[in-house]
């Protein structure tokens, strides 16, 4: 699912106008200071917030938290508490397709017709698309046609809410968004977010690896050797020892905590994390502690090669979402989660922050994160 994008709106504006207000040295004491300023704020709507920012090159490791843990404000937010990421699985997904990509396994330059089962290509062809045209490629850049099973009109939420206890399954998802939207174009002509593509990319995940979807993320992403200890696929693996609470989740007013997560798990979404370990795995990705091969960030960034005839690249990568500030000329990759969560990478400063939010509010916390990142290396110039 696809969380709003008044976050993503948010890094642009920071981007073209870096400005910021902390003036402490103590870059610990400044960005807690920030969360504690946003949820002070009579004029934030935030119940609670958690950050972490970390910058080997400006010398910062951050992880705070202010506020609570939910809407009754009964129990304050604790900064390693985990919450469903949403659609920032997008991402680890992308990464783990490339990574098979890597070993051979697969070209996301094939239809996807050549890895899907042959019930689900024929819901698709039933549906009025053409498998053998859409490509891995089309998938993990949104340009697939496909329309969103999750957040392509309302129905979705709406018939999951009549019964949050149901166990979803891909093949109901693939046949809900057949039955409720069309094709939105041909394959490769336009960017269209689609949960949709992410299922099937899942799939193709747990076919190649002979193995669920859970087992060859946590392998293909080496979330042990990274020491995520606070990262896993709700329900389809095991809960690790020790976490804490779930931050808990809310659609609209209504608590939808325990709703089943299968809701939004197949690929599109599903992780549990915490901030500490989402900026682990930026930190680990950009840094070539992931991938096997030197070139494959830059497949994944488009940056090797791009096979069209516009002038600049699109904003949507494989996975990421790639911003550049009008006059700064930072830029950023991103992703934000349906339930309140953002995280992005800054290769300037090699900085990695994931913001998770308890309930979606306005707030200038971000903002002013990412002013003080920017404020620090320019100093450091």
């Amino acid at each position: 699912m696809k969380y709003n994008l008044t976050s993503m709106v948010l890094v642009v504006l920071t981007l073209i106008a870096p400005q910021c207000g902390v003036q402490s040295q103590d870059h610990s004491i400044a960005l807690q200071q920030i969360l504690d300023e946003a949820c002070a704020s009579k004029e934030n709507t935030i119940i609670g917030v958690s950050l972490t920012v970390k910058s080997p090159e400006l010398n910062i490791d951050f992880t705070g938290s202010g506020g609570f843990d939910n809407m009754e404000k009964t129990k304050l937010i604790d900064a390693q508490q985990p919450f469903r990421i949403a659609s920032l699985t997008k991402v680890f997904v992308a990464t783990a397709i490339l990574r098979l990509q890597e070993k051979g396994a697969i070209s996301i330059e094939e239809p996807i017709s050549k890895y899907i089962s042959p019930e689900h290509i024929s819901i698709l062809s039933e549906g009025g698309y053409n498998p053998d045209m859409i490509t891995i490629r089309h998938c993990l850049n949104h340009t697939s046609g496909l329309y969103d099973y999750a957040v392509g009109g309302t129905e979705y939420i709406e018939e999951a809410s009549k019964d949050p206890a149901k166990r979803w399954t891909r093949t109901e998802q693939l046949q809900f968004a057949m039955d409720h939207g069309k094709p939105h174009a041909r394959p490769g002509r336009e960017e269209n977010y689609s949960d949709t593509g992410y299922i099937l990319l899942g799939e193709i995940l747990e076919r190649q690896t002979d193995s669920g979807l859970a087992e060859s993320l946590r392998e293909l992403l080496k979330f042990d050797e990274l020491e995520m200890t606070s990262t896993y696929l709700e329900s389809l693996e095991e809960r690790p020892d020790g976490l804490l609470p779930n931050v808990k989740r809310y659609m609209g007013e209504m608590d939808a905590s325990d709703w089943d997560n299968s809701v939004d798990l197949y690929g599109g979404g599903g992780l549990v994390s915490n901030t500490h370990d989402l900026t682990t795995f930026l930190q680990a990705l950009f840094n070539g502690n992931i991938f096997e091969k030197d070139d494959t960030l830059d497949v994944m960034l488009l940056k090797k090669s791009y096979e069209g005839k516009r002038k600049k690249l699109p904003n949507q990568r494989l996975g990421f979402t790639s911003i550049i500030g009008k006059e700064s000329g930072t830029e950023v990759y991103l992703h934000s989660g349906f339930w309140g969560t953002i995280f992005l990478h800054i290769p300037a400063y090699n900085c990695s922050i994931a913001l998770n939010y308890t309930y979606d509010g306005d707030s200038e916390a971000l903002q002013r994160t990412i002013d003080f990142v920017l404020e620090q290396g320019k100093k450091k110039r």
